[in-house]
């Protein structure tokens, strides 16, 4: 009886740990996706914030505006910055629910700073027309 009941566990703790894996591997191919679709406009920033820069040096009135999108450009580039080594830490974790749990976060911050710096690009687009 007593060997069943181990035999039991040890098949029920494989079951958690592969369905673990699977989910794991899934989240890291979504978020590394995110990465892929964020990585180039984020090479893109700093080239679009010295022009919004350069368009408010010619016209003082545009300055305030010029220096808020500035600041969000800034922002969407720091946060990519800060997110990818996490990404890549969690990527390296051993497979189970401790990396599942990191990579749905970071998936959803992901998220936020796609919208963050698609946003950020499309203020600087529209102001340097």
């Amino acid at each position: 009886m007593k060997n069943i009941l181990i035999a039991l566990l040890v098949i029920f703790s494989l079951a958690c740990s592969n369905k673990a894996a699977e989910e794991a591997a899934k989240l890291k191919e979504e978020t590394f996706k995110l990465h892929d679709e964020i990585m180039p406009i984020s090479m893109n920033l700093e080239d679009l914030k010295a022009n919004v820069m350069k368009k408010a040096e010619a016209d003082t009135n545009l300055k305030a505006k010029a220096l808020d999108i500035s600041s969000a450009l800034d922002k969407a580039y720091n946060d990519m910055e800060v997110w990818m080594p996490k990404l890549g830490e969690a990527a390296e974790m051993k497979d189970g629910e401790e990396k599942v749990k990191a990579l749905t976060d970071l998936k959803i911050e992901g998220e936020k700073i796609k919208q963050s710096t698609n946003d950020a690009k499309k203020q600087a687009e529209e102001f340097l027309k």
